[in-house]
């Protein structure tokens, strides 16, 4: 008997030396082998240094040895009477993660028992707990990364609310839940409307009970309940949502904790207010330009058609006026008495001329060929009266002749204010030149001013220039360049 009250002792002290010096050597002597027929009673000095170096030693380290510690600890557990440890639903969790880390558990339960004598089951399930999550955070489980759940108990175990987690009472803070958002943004584009929700929940107590419910205002705003930890959205349409969920055991949501998330999802640029405005508002102006432009297209028209019968008036007044008719027919009367033939056909050409002034009496716009035609009808009538004195010199293109127009009669007329204006005599001839571009085309004449001119306003030339201000915007320019008088007229 004193034998083994010695023997005792003398573990107890190597036990006590063991915890002085903090020694890192494995505990357990060389082919240690736990007898179970034994008194379980002589191996308990061992086991607080076990446990002791199980929590200073690496997952990664010493595999056999820590194999052989925690067969020794959990194998003694199994046959003493006088510790118990009822394996509650949450070491689950722990066993999931990896099954160290529930030997860990257990066996800091065992030596928080053994150090303090303390039996109660809520204060043993706290101590094994702080323990493994010591282990955990202390990089000597690093092989197993990071964990949501144990990082989640860190959190509260640091807070200093671990304890509330086993409070049985009805109002109790006993679940805590997180929401893991779809992501860190508030505001998203229209076309940005899936959504994931992941959600779950600690609690020690009944974990198997938990139950959640889950709402998302502004979509549908009613509750609904699940065993799930998950919920999508595919295409939301936009809007301004709230995403709430909440936690309780056997579906008691009185006091349940809930977790809000408030998302926006914008309108597309083509439903925003300031752009429906903004749309109203061109709408309306394009509206009011096109009745603006409609208007002054008929006041242009009406312009138009009042220059024209202001140039045709001028016109036809000045083909018949006294000279040109006392010029006409006393060139005819000469030529009746002297060439029967001639005078047919300077009569038929002085009636043709007539017939084109009709013919185009309510065009804007003829073909340059027919223009040309005109004028060469009018400068035969012209050269029956002056003859080699009066020449006329004509370059243009076939194709500009045939695709090209020109404002009626406006040819007709400047060669008229060419013979109006300048002597024309057989010593000194009049000679005009007529040539086109594709864009335009030029009248010349050489300048020989009568020294009696007769009477004239310019009605001609400023009647051409007012009615092609009506229908383009490219410029009729004349004026005299050294010995000549210009015309440049555009082709449209």
């Amino acid at each position: 008997m004193a034998k083994g009250y010695f023997r005792l002792v003398v573990v107890l002290l190597l036990s006590f030396g063991y915890h002085l010096l903090n020694a890192r050597e494995f505990p357990l002597p060389d082919n240690f082998k736990f007898d179970g027929h034994s008194d379980v009673h002589q191996f308990e000095p061992f086991i607080v240094p076990t446990v002791s170096w199980l929590q200073q030693t690496p997952l990664n380290a010493d595999k056999d040895k820590r194999d052989v510690a925690n067969t020794f600890v959990l194998n003694w557990l199994q046959r003493n009477p006088d510790i118990n440890i009822g394996l509650p639903e949450y070491s689950l969790k722990f066993h999931d993660i990896d099954k160290q880390l529930l030997y860990l558990f257990m066996e800091s339960w065992i030596k928080y028992t053994l150090e303090t004598k303390d039996t109660n089951i809520t204060d043993c399930s706290i101590a094994g707990i702080k323990s493994m999550l010591d282990y955990y955070n202390s990089g000597k489980a690093a092989d197993l990364g990071k964990i949501d759940f144990l990082d989640k108990l860190t959190e509260i175990s640091q807070s200093g609310k671990i304890k509330e987690l086993f409070d049985t009472g009805r109002t109790a803070q006993n679940i805590w839940l997180y929401l893991k958002a779809p992501s860190s943004r508030k505001d998203f584009k229209y076309d940005e409307n899936y959504f994931s929700f992941n959600f779950w929940s600690i609690n020690l107590l009944h974990p198997r009970t938990i139950s959640y419910r889950y709402m998302l205002e502004g979509y549908f705003d009613k509750w609904i309940t699940t065993k799930d930890g998950s919920v999508t959205y595919p295409r939301l349409p936009p809007g301004d949502y709230t995403f709430r969920v909440q936690a309780a055991m056997n579906n008691d949501f009185s006091h349940a904790p809930e977790v809000v998330w408030g998302f926006t999802i914008s309108q597309p640029v083509w439903k925003e207010n300031w752009f429906l405005a903004l749309l109203l508002l061109s709408g309306a102006l394009l509206g009011y330009y096109i009745i603006k432009q409609r208007e002054q297209n008929l006041k242009n028209i009406a312009l138009l058609k009042h220059e024209r019968i202001l140039f045709e008036y001028e016109h036809l007044k000045s083909q018949v006026n006294p000279h040109f008719l006392f010029n006409s027919l006393n060139t005819l009367t000469h030529l009746i008495e002297r060439d029967q033939v001639k005078a047919i056909e300077y009569s038929e050409n002085l009636s043709s001329l007539y017939h084109s002034i009709l013919t185009h009496y309510d065009n804007d716009l003829v073909l340059l060929s027919e223009e040309i035609a005109i004028l060469e009808n009018y400068f035969s009538i012209q050269k029956g009266r002056f003859g080699a004195a009066l020449q006329l010199k004509m370059d243009i293109p076939p194709e500009v002749m045939s695709r090209k127009k020109i404002v009626p009669l406006a040819m007709q007329i400047l060669i008229e204010n060419v013979i109006k204006h300048n002597v024309i005599s057989a010593t000194d001839p009049l000679i005009i030149q007529i040539y086109a571009t594709e864009n335009e085309i030029t009248i010349r004449n050489t300048i020989s001013p009568k020294i009696s001119k007769e009477k004239g306003k310019g009605m001609g030339l400023v009647n051409i220039k007012k009615r092609y201000e009506l229908l383009t915007k490219s410029p009729v320019s004349y004026g005299e360049s050294g010995n000549e008088f210009v015309v440049v007229m555009p082709l449209l």
